[in-house]
């Protein structure tokens, strides 16, 4: 039965009803249930609207088709009525291009203030009064390190206004937006000197790949180049790295010229470094060039810090020939920042390889090195989150060279799960998955305890490495899925652990991330695509929402990383292949 009346549904997505009951067109062609209720305009709450959205907090759909839009994350409410979540995206630059406007026209008033106050101290001629004009770019001061105002002599009779001051605290009181992170906010928008950068770089030094002694620390954050307690060359890479970070953090890229003056004070501090802090500094610079998306200029700083430790003969503080089981190996602080060193050194070398499919720097014989470590010094192989991720890397590594061998077993043999030459991938496919699966066990520990203490930073560095040996334990699992069914459900189980932990990324964590994990999402959403295709295997479970879950983490990952171009691809190509299987089986459903 058709009328003139209009359902609440319709009503509010402002769309044509039919008026059909119980219900109408619209609603039954809806993607997802809608409740269908006839309810008279006049009988609808006149309640208050709620605050209106700051221009551009819309998401993109809302804002293209002029629709009304919540700005709710991750979906607005009117993307999600019309079944298109995975549309409903933010353009984060509309209020981002306004700050750094912000920001640009404040240092340029700086500069004319400078200048104006060096020029009336130069017609009064006392030099002593001459305000040094620092280089565009630079950190804004604390106002306690400014010019002392009083002794200039002025026109009228009220104080010189105090521009750095007045804009800390306008920006300060300033309401946060829905569209920036709460991370975002969290410190002055104006930083207090190069103090703040070099704190930046200190909460993020394991992430960095660096485990320096606490002395070595706070000589970096009070500033210390003397070379007494720290070589100067850690002050500034603290100093420019922290610099890069601070404004990737908020997006706001104000501070060229005083990356430009670290960097030249790096240069010059670099040639007298020991060989250990020169591979760390020339890793940290491949970081800091990666982030800046120069690729080959990060390439050249890591091939350098390669060289550099082959050179001098860099090795893991370990000797197997006087090595005594019983004995407890403390490590001083020299040998854990060697450690450190020399695993993340091996990180990168191997990620690099993995990612860019290209040969690694370093030989296997580094391998043996490492895994000595976890014999000599226990306490550092379970909680040093840099030996950590290395570890699981090479974890990674071994499971795909494990995949590529069943896989060539598989497509020469006939004779089954024990045709010739199984028996010997088994050999070493047993003690792999323990081994694995033992590595993803200590790894979580580590990061429930950083989670609880609270140590963002540490977690997420610890969410990293597990999701990298979860990835490698669930393709071991499938391996063997087909002739064990056992493994198949503890593969999928461990995908849905690491849909989990992505699901628990914030937006301000992704560049923290690697673009590693782009190759651990693609190992998963190639299991999800076989899964989806057999929906009576796992019943109950969507596992288009579990791909667009890694989808959207992939594209965010992939704004703030290079390299993600093909792990984006396969996890689109996945998508699209279970979000038609969904379909199908939905419509079987129906019928």
């Amino acid at each position: 039965m058709a009328g003139s009346q209009t359902c609440s549904a319709c009503r509010g997505r402002k769309v044509r009803c039919d008026g059909v009951v119980p219900v109408c067109g619209p609603c039954s062609k809806a993607r997802r249930p809608v409740e269908c209720e006839y309810t008279s305009a006049s009988a609808v709450s006149a309640g208050p609207k709620g605050e209106y959205l700051k221009k551009g907090a819309a998401c993109v759909p809302c804002r293209r088709k002029k629709k009304k839009c919540d700005a709710q994350r991750p979906f607005c409410s009117t993307c999600k009525v019309a079944g298109k979540e995975k549309d409903c995206t933010y353009d984060e630059n509309v209020e981002r291009n306004l700050t750094e406007a912000l920001f640009l026209r404040t240092h340029e008033l700086e500069q004319k203030l400078a200048q104006y106050e060096n020029h009336l101290s130069a017609v009064r001629g006392d030099p002593s009064e001459s305000t040094v004009l620092p280089p565009q770019g630079h950190p804004i001061q604390a106002a306690s390190h400014f010019p002392n105002h009083a002794s200039i002599p002025s026109t009228s009779s009220g104080p010189l206004y105090n521009i750095p001051q007045a804009l800390n605290a306008l920006f300060n009181h300033i309401s946060p937006s829905p569209t920036v992170d709460l991370h975002s906010i969290s410190t002055p928008a104006i930083p207090q000197g190069l103090e703040e950068f070099r704190s930046v770089f200190a909460e993020h030094t394991r992430q960095c790949g660096c485990t320096l002694s606490t002395e070595k620390l706070q000589a970096i954050l009070a500033g210390d180049a003397s070379g007494t307690v720290v070589h100067p060359s850690f002050t500034y890479i603290a100093q420019l790295l922290g610099c890069l970070l601070w404004q990737v953090q908020r997006h706001i890229f104000v501070f060229p010229h005083t990356e430009f003056e670290q960097l030249a004070l790096l240069w010059a501090a670099l040639e007298d470094a020991d060989p250990v802090t020169e591979t760390q500094i020339r890793y940290l610079l491949a970081i800091y060039f990666l982030l800046k998306k120069q690729m080959e200029d990060g390439e050249e700083q890591l091939s350098t810090a390669v060289r550099v430790a082959l050179q001098h003969r860099l090795a893991f503080p370990v000797s197997p020939d006087d090595f005594d089981p019983l004995a407890l190996h403390d490590p001083s602080p020299a040998q854990v920042e060697l450690i450190s060193t020399l695993s993340h050194l091996m990180y990168l070398d191997r990620c690099s390889a993995l990612v860019f499919r290209v040969p690694a720097r370093l030989d296997h014989t580094w391998d043996e090195g490492f895994k000595a470590v976890s014999l000599y010094y226990p306490y550092i192989a379970k909680t040093n989150v840099v030996y950590l991720r290395a570890r699981s890397l090479l974890l990674l590594v071994r499971t795909r060279d494990a995949a590529r061998e069943w896989a060539e077993l598989a497509a020469s043999a006939h004779g089954g799960i024990f045709a010739p030459g199984r028996p010997a991938w088994f050999a070493r496919y047993w003690p792999l998955l323990e081994e694995v699966s033992a590595h993803a066990a200590a790894v979580e520990g580590e990061m429930l305890r950083a989670t609880f203490a609270g140590d963002r930073a540490h977690g997420v560095a610890l969410k990293f490495s597990l999701v990298v040996a979860l990835a490698s334990k669930a393709e071991l699992h499938w391996l063997v899925h087909r002739d064990h069914p056992e493994s198949m459900q503890r593969a999928l189980d461990t995908v849905m652990e690491v849909v989990g932990i992505t699901r628990g990324f914030k937006d301000n964590d992704f560049i923290l991330l690697d673009p590693l994990l782009g190759v651990c999402w693609s190992m998963v959403a190639k299991i999800v695509v076989h899964v989806a295709n057999r929906p009576s295997l796992v019943a109950g479970v969507s596992w288009a929402a579990v791909l667009e879950t890694i989808d959207v983490s992939a594209r965010k990952l992939g704004y703030e990383m290079p390299f993600m171009e093909e792990s984006l691809k396969v996890i689109s190509d996945v998508l699209r292949v279970v979000e038609v299987a969904d379909a199908s089986s939905s419509s079987a459903r129906e019928r």
